[in-house]
């Protein structure tokens, strides 16, 4: 018969007031799915948002999907765990409101984490902002019908 790597349940309710689910799977050794299915079945479950949300060890810049981004709950842009993007921030600052979402932000040189108010643009619709990258794909075509960019071993040159 197995032995159980999971302590009582007195103790798990005890643990996560102070630990995360990681930290709780390192200690019991067992999987952090292992420890986030027992706290489901005793219906415990932890913010989305807030000072013991899960994110709670956050502290900081992060990258979000290749995005820079920083924790903040309460801002109304804030994604549904609780971050927001540096460059939608930067934005919010040099117009002095919030960008809509109806607005996209555009990066000029393509670098996610370049968020620098010069690299910066305020698109008017997603679907201008669509056609900016639409546009840049026409010019890169005939960058590379001109032969000024060229493509080898998986990888584009000038």
């Amino acid at each position: 018969m197995q032995t159980r790597k999971m302590p009582l349940d007195v103790q798990v309710i005890e643990d996560y007031k102070t630990m995360s689910s990681g930290d709780m799977a390192k200690k019991y050794d067992v999987a952090r799915v292992t420890v986030c299915r027992h706290l489901k079945r005793l219906q415990i479950t932890r913010p989305l948002k807030g000072k013991y949300s899960r994110n709670r060890k956050r502290v900081g810049e992060v990258l979000k999907t290749g995005y820079p981004a920083y924790h903040l709950p309460e801002h109304p842009r804030a994604s549904n765990v609780g971050y927001v993007f540096k460059h939608i921030l930067e934005m919010e600052k040099h117009i002095g409101r919030m960008p809509k979402k109806t607005e996209p932000i555009h990066h000029i040189d393509l670098d996610r984490t370049n968020y620098h108010i010069s690299n910066l643009y305020l698109s008017k619709t997603p679907s201008h902002h669509q056609a900016i990258h639409s546009q840049l794909n026409k010019v890169i075509a005939q960058l590379i019908q001109k032969g000024i960019l060229k493509f080898k071993d998986g990888k584009y040159y000038v």
